[in-house]
Parts: structure tokens; C-alpha cells; sequence
């Protein structure tokens, strides 16, 4: 398929496996080609297709029928969500709204003290000034963790609705729809081949449970770049580089993080 408007370009190393010929002299003074087999590496080009207006009227009805169904199988909607919560007076209980603002004084105590510390008014050594610093410095992160979990925990609260669901699986019907790759300079592929949402995901499962690392890799870039353009992060083609400048960062990142833990058993 001949892909001209397309969101963003990239590509994903594949390790591939050929056959060379080698020519040799034997003891008879005869040569000899023998075949081996040599692995490369060779980059894969992939294509995010850029949509349509008919793949967002495909798309659009997809969500309303993802959000039908989740209403249907009892979850409910953000607004229905939020009225019980303030009915009930609010996602919080009163234990929980206590301990809230408590570890917020906490959090503007700690910072006060350490401004305190830092304009040294009190006169004290530079090595106890340095050790106090540290002791404020460790309560502010603690207590900031733990306000952050109870932000967290009232996040979580409003993932499982019906919209949530629908966004959800309508993200994935995208990655599916746009995915597009060209092997050896050939014409572009649907990444997860041809047919139905359904026959899509099935060959999404398989290079999921599957060991090749290329269909993994490919599959992470994807997702990572489709999702965050659907949530609005990438418009153009300056957004797509920084996510991957971004992404392989962070893949550097959790490969070096590897290699330490390995390397400590």
C-alpha cells in the first residue's frame, strides 16, 4: 500500500538471518564454497497512517459502541460516578479527608523548617546544618509520597467507569487501524494484518505472547506514539520526535537498570 499522508515514520532494528558463500582451499589445492549462515541487523520502516474522515467516523462509532456496551455490563458513567460520590459526600471519608489535610500542614511545616534551616538563623554548624537539611528533606519526601498515593488511590477511583473502558479500547482500535510497516523497501503492510478489529487483535495476542523481540519493540513504539497522539500529546511531526527521543531514553534506561540487577545476582 502506498502510504503518502502519514502522522509520523519510523523504524524498529529487526535481526535477521542470511547466507553467505565462502570460498576456501582445500588440501588438494581445490576450492571449496561452502554456505553460512551470518546474522545482521537491518532497520524496518514503519508508517503511523494519518486518518480520515472516515476512520474517525469508524472510530467514533466504535467508542459508542464500547461505551454501550460497559453501561450495559453495569459500570457507570464519569457524571452518574461523581454524583454518587457527592451524595455520599465525596470520594473521601472523613478519616481520609483528615488525614489529607493533616499530612498537608505536614508538608508546609517541613518546607517552613527548611527554609529556617537554610538561612541558618540559628547559627549552627555547617555539618549540622548539612545533616538537618537532609533529615527535613527525607520528612518532605516521605510525606509528599504519601500524599501522592492518596491522589493516586482517588484517580483510580474514576478509571473504572464506561468512558474510561470505551477511550481505552478505542485506543487500541487505532493502533490497530494505523499501524504500517515495509520490509526489504516493499510496498507498506498493516503491521497487524487484514480483516476485522477481532482478526487484528488476534494477531496483536500473538506478537504479544510471542519471544521475537522485534514484534515486541515495534509493538511499544506503536501504542506509546498512537495513544499519545490520541490523548492530544503529538500534533506534528516535531511532537513524534521528542516522544521517541523520550521513549528511548526511557528503554536505555530500564536496559541499564537490567544489567545492574543482573549483574548483582
Amino acid at each position: 500500500m502506498k502510504i503518502d499522508k502519514y502522522l509520523y515514520q519510523f523504524s524498529v532494528n529487526k535481526e535477521v538471518e542470511s547466507e553467505e558463500a565462502v570460498i576456501s582451499t582445500n588440501e588438494k589445492g581445490e576450492q571449496v564454497k561452502t554456505i553460512k549462515k551470518v546474522k545482521e541487523i537491518k532497520p524496518v520502516n514503519f508508517r503511523i497512517l494519518k486518518p480520515n474522515r472516515r476512520l474517525f467516523d469508524e472510530a467514533e462509532l466504535f467508542y459508542g459502541i464500547k461505551l454501550s456496551e460497559g453501561i450495559k455490563a453495569g459500570l457507570l458513567t464519569r457524571p452518574l460516578l461523581a454524583k454518587r460520590y457527592q451524595n455520599d459526600g465525596g470520594a473521601m471519608s472523613d478519616s481520609e479527608k483528615q488525614k489529607y489535610a493533616t499530612l498537608y500542614i505536614e508538608l508546609y511545616r517541613y518546607e517552613s523548617d527548611l527554609q529556617k534551616i537554610q538561612l541558618n538563623l540559628e547559627k549552627i554548624s555547617r555539618d549540622e546544618q548539612i545533616a538537618k537539611i537532609s533529615e527535613v528533606l527525607t520528612n518532605i519526601n516521605e510525606t509528599k509520597k504519601e500524599l501522592q498515593q492518596i491522589e493516586n488511590y482517588q484517580s483510580t477511583l474514576f478509571d473504572q467507569t464506561a468512558e474510561n473502558r470505551a477511550r481505552n479500547q478505542t485506543i487500541m482500535w487505532w493502533v490497530l487501524n494505523l499501524s504500517y510497516f515495509s520490509d526489504d523497501n516493499q510496498a507498506y503492510v498493516p503491521f497487524f494484518g487484514e480483516g476485522s478489529y477481532e482478526e487484528k487483535i488476534i494477531k496483536y495476542d500473538e506478537y504479544e505472547e510471542g519471544e521475537d523481540l522485534f514484534n515486541r519493540e515495534s509493538m511499544s513504539k506503536l501504542a506509546y506514539f498512537i495513544s499519545l497522539w490520541y490523548l492530544g500529546k503529538a500534533n506534528n511531526n516535531e511532537d513524534f520526535k521528542n516522544l521517541e527521543s523520550l521513549f528511548n531514553q526511557s528503554t536505555k534506561s530500564e536496559e541499564t537498570a537490567d544489567k545492574k540487577e543482573n549483574s548483582t545476582e
